[in-house]
Order: structure tokens, then sequence, then C-alpha cells
């Protein structure tokens, strides 16, 4: 994957989980099913996300040891939970915020996240 391919790009609101679902197309072929949330609030983002991740098609399940390409579920505390994601690349993880697109080693993300969970197809 050429992750210099996606920095530049520019998503909707909020990025992440487009940028999440724009990797898996390009990069496995495989479609991930985009969330709608009523508004863009953390909490918002992290029901929808348990929607997609739990009900979606897909048969995505979490996964001990992240595996490139795999989807990285981040949040800030227990109360919040899980409301940001990325891609798992090469023991960095490649993601989109508002500001635009960072690939950051796992170090700088534990820095950042105390919820870190990481998902994939067991099957792909």
């Amino acid at each position: 994957m050429d992750i210099n391919a996606y920095l530049p790009r520019q998503y909707g609101t909020p990025p992440c989980w487009d940028l999440v679902t724009d990797v898996w197309k390009a990069e496995r072929g495989l479609g991930v099913t985009r969330y709608k949330t009523v508004n863009a609030k953390i909490r918002s983002i992290a029901a929808a996300f348990r929607l997609a991740l739990h009900k979606g098609p897909e048969g995505l399940t979490p996964i001990a040891e992240p595996q490139d390409l795999c989807i990285v579920l981040l949040g800030k505390s227990e109360q919040v939970g899980l409301h940001h994601c990325g891609i798992y690349w090469q023991g960095s993880v490649l993601h989109a915020l508002t500001e635009g697109n960072l690939y950051q080693d796992m170090a700088s993300i534990r820095d950042a996240y105390a919820l870190i969970e990481f998902w994939d197809q067991v099957d792909a």
C-alpha cells in the first residue's frame, strides 16, 4: 500500500470511517458498511461504529494482534468509548482527522488513545 496516496485525500465529516472504507475497497477489494450518525458528536460516532462492526455483513471480528490492513478502533477514554478509526500498516496507523490525514507509529497512537482495538475479517 502506498501511504502517500492517501495522505492528501479529503474525506467527509467525520472523515476516519470514509478513509477506512476507501482503503479497504482500493487495497483489499472489500466493502465496509458505511454508517450514518444523527450528528458528528463523539457518542454518536461511537454508537455508529458499534452498529457497523457488530451488525454489518462483512463479518468483522476483533483480533488480538494487528495485521496489515486491519481496522484500528481508537478511543480517548472508557466513558467516551471507541470513536475514531484508521488502518494498521507496517507498525503504524493511517487515520483521518478533520484537519488532515496522518500516518502515526503505534507508540504515538498509544500516547493519544487509551482504548485500541484491532478488527478484521477472519476469513479474508
